[in-house]
């Protein structure tokens, strides 16, 4: 009981302070002209009112700082996890818990939502409202209920975050999803929590040039700093803070009405603390001071105040478990969650990339690879034996080289067989094998030719025949052996010469030699010749005999008798008389005989006569 006297004590004390530092400076600027051009220990709402785009730098922050808080303007605290590369199991805490707040006299019982995340670096995430885009253009957005926001990433533990215009629906604030900048403040000064690339969590104010320099992954807005560095820091924040980017009214009614509330913070070890208390803005809840106080107890050293009243939604695992202010639209008797900007997402470790290249899938921040894919982000194809160099790993296994076969490529193809999985039959004659890559035979000695078809060229033999002849006057050799034997090779002269003409000519284009072609038409012009000759002089003999015959006929046909008429008639008995015909050499010897008998006559007639 002392100890709450004192604390209550204490919150009384601190109040009248802040108080007193807020007199004394609208004290002081009484009177004083406003240098728009020297922002150096204005207050928010004069620079605000000259630079309607905010500042690049802090110095509108550092009204009324406490001098052990210099210049600087945000605290960070390394996040656990990314100190300690290993997971914290649980990945996340969820606890309930009623609270007796407030002075003894006006004591009251609050109901508390709160989540221990225990790997925030990895696990915790702003998203915009339903879905990527969702804040758009900075002057319209959409506006979801926590439960449909967290679906986008199945969201564990969600909590609504970042203020939003409740006519427009757009995001209030800078924003940075997953490390995507959605949206640029223009350097208001509001309370943002963060996580930076380095694993710093941050909690404070920030410049333009903080946005771009500090590298955040992940980034949102709230109003009023609730705690810093263990003390609560929310009198500090009046001064500060832009009442804009809150709908409820000025800064100290926002600050001062209870209300629902929820906030981020962070404890000593690095952990990320979500907490909500249910409540209804004038009627039940707490103001803030109670709030930054109430958070102090759960070790947390620093946190800012997210959008709360009737935005105040947690979800857990897709279902709403804290009591919503806004009723059902379909149904006033029943309270549901209201359409809301960004959200706080507690998932699970993500892979990177998410889906894990489309060959795995992720369990706990690490690629569980499908088969055939390894690597941490499942982008490798392995196969058995890395296909033995001898083909392409593919997602059906190996896909050997020509000339190879088998789960891993590691076997040759069978003798006779070669090509794209074997499949092609050598051609190759004379026993050869072929290469089992492309098929090329591997010829004998003394053979060559795709097929192994053809002899060694002439002057060459061996094995591819690309041994030279040594025989003596350039003489071809064996084509296996290489002897010079010419016993062996006189069969094969002719052709050897014959191939290596034709070959001359094709190469040269020389007109081929036809000289036995022309002995052979010579010869046969003379024998032609000789048989014409020879037909010629027997035609001229028997034409000549024919008509010397022919004459001497018609000579013996008119010469003048010397003997009877039957002598005459006897004697050319058997002749034609005629002067157009010939007769023939038997009617010629006939006729000549006829002569004779007419002469014995004559002989006998005159020696009768002189007898």
């Amino acid at each position: 009981m002392t100890k709450r006297i004192l604390h209550e004590a204490l919150l009384i004390i601190s109040s009248f302070l802040s108080l007193s530092c807020s007199q004394n400076h609208q004290q002081d600027t009484q009177g004083q002209d406003i240098d728009a051009l020297d922002s150096i220990m204005e207050t928010y709402w004069t620079t605000h009112y000259f630079h309607k785009d905010g500042y690049d730098h802090h110095r509108n922050t550092r009204e009324c700082h406490h001098v052990k808080y210099g210049n600087m303007t945000s605290s960070t605290v390394i996040a656990r996890d990314f100190q300690n590369k290993d997971l914290e199991l649980p990945l996340m805490e969820t606890r309930y818990t009623f609270e007796d707040i407030g002075p003894f006299f006006n004591r009251k019982n609050v109901f508390i939502h709160y989540t221990i995340v225990n790997n925030p670096y990895k696990t915790l995430s702003v998203l915009e409202p339903l879905q990527e885009g969702g804040c758009r253009d900075g002057i319209t957005g959409d506006r979801e209920t926590v439960v449909k926001s967290a679906e986008q990433m199945k969201c564990m533990v969600a909590i609504n975050a970042g203020l939003f215009n409740t006519t427009s629906g757009s995001c209030l604030g800078n924003v940075v999803s997953n490390g995507r900048l959605i949206q640029n403040s223009g350097g208001i000064q509001n309370a943002h929590f963060g996580i930076k690339s380095n694993g710093e969590l941050f909690f404070g104010y920030l410049s333009e040039i903080d946005l771009i320099a500090d590298n955040f992954i992940q980034l949102v807005g709230g109003v009023i700093w609730l705690i810093r560095n263990g003390e609560v820091y929310v009198s500090e924040s009046l001064n500060i803070e832009c009442a804009d980017m809150q709908e409820t009214g000025s800064l100290s009614t926002f600050t001062n009405i209870v209300s629902a509330r929820t906030a981020v913070g962070v404890d000593r070890q690095g952990r990320v603390l979500l907490v909500q208390v249910d409540g209804k803005s004038y009627s039940r809840g707490v103001s803030l001071e109670e709030f930054a106080r109430l958070l102090l107890t759960y070790d947390i050293v620093d946190a800012i105040n997210l959008d709360g009243g009737g935005s105040s939604t947690y979800v857990v695992n897709g279902t709403v478990v804290n009591f919503p202010s806004d009723t059902c639209a379909d149904d006033s008797r029943f309270h549901c969650g209201r359409k809301v900007s960004t959200i706080l997402c507690v998932h699970e470790v993500q892979c990177d990339p998410a889906d894990c290249s489309g060959h795995g899938r992720c369990n706990m921040g690490r690629c569980e690879c499908d088969v055939m894919w390894n690597g941490t982000d499942c982008n490798s194809l392995h196969c058995d034996n890395d296909c033995s160099s001898q083909g392409t790993c593919t997602p059906d296994g190996c896909e050997c080289n020509s000339g190879w076969h088998g789960d891993n490529c590691s076997q040759s193809c069978p003798p006779g067989y070669y090509g794209k999985g074997c499949t092609h039959k050598c051609m190759c004659l004379y026993g050869a094998s072929c290469n089992p890559e492309d098929g090329a035979c591997d010829c004998p000695p003394g053979k060559t030719g795709a097929a192994c078809d053809q002899v060694c060229p002439f002057g060459y033999y061996g094995y591819h025949c690309q041994q030279l002849c040594m025989c003596e006057d350039g003489c071809p050799c064996h084509a296996v052996t290489g002897s010079c034997n010419f016993t062996d090779l006189d069969q094969n002269f002719s052709q050897v010469g014959q191939c290596y003409a034709q070959t001359v000519i094709k190469e040269r284009r020389l007109v081929p030699d036809q000289s036995e072609d022309y002995r052979l038409m010579q010869m046969g012009f003379v024998a032609l010749g000789l048989v014409a000759t020879i037909s010629t002089i027997l035609n001229i003999v028997l034409a000549y005999k024919l008509v010397t015959q022919t004459r001497r006929k018609q000579s013996m046909k008119y010469r003048s008798p010397k003997s009877s008429n039957s002598s005459h008639m006897f004697m050319f008995q058997g002749v034609s008389t005629s002067d157009d015909e010939l007769s023939s050499l038997n009617e010629y010897s006939r006729a000549e005989t006829s002569f004779s008998n007419s002469s014995s006559l004559k002989k006998n007639s005159f020696s009768k006569d002189v007898t």
